[in-house]
């Protein structure tokens, strides 16, 4: 991982072979940093991503094993128990053109993977929804 900063952005360059979510969550606990946006580009591995089944209250999950162009990568962080928490979906290409996405739970990077976070000073925390039996995002009171 390579990094570098300016006021409240953040670029991190994650390299083939690491873990994307173990190493966001290490820079942003490492910069104690509780709220912001994410946003990246690059090409992913052995992927698992969810869809959410609200009837089931559970996500339906699926692996993509090799490589996938990571087309889109959209997250935000915020607190969850009082730890931090990145909350990411994306949108992967694969190599007939054909696109898969849902929310992130685990990926390694495939070749790069160039990442924009964006800090803010706003506190935001994740609230567990009894109806929606997720944790949402909420400003923190």
């Amino acid at each position: 991982m390579k990094s570098s900063s300016s006021g409240n952005t953040h670029f991190i360059k994650l390299d083939k072979g690491e873990d994307v979510l173990a190493s966001l969550t290490e820079y942003i606990n490492l910069r104690d940093i509780t709220s912001g946006t994410l946003s990246a580009i690059g090409v992913l591995s052995d992927v698992e991503i969810g869809y959410y089944e609200l009837e089931k209250g559970a996500y339906i999950k699926k692996v993509l094993t090799g490589d996938y162009e990571l087309l889109s990568l959209t997250g935000n962080v915020g607190l969850l128990n009082n730890a931090t928490h990145p909350h990411i979906h994306v949108i992967l290409g694969d190599s007939s053109f054909n696109c898969h996405g849902g929310h992130l739970f685990k990926a390694t990077v495939g070749i790069t993977c160039e990442l924009f976070l964006t800090t803010s000073s706003v506190k935001l925390e994740r609230i567990y929804n009894d109806k929606i039996k997720l944790n949402l995002l909420s400003p923190k009171s």
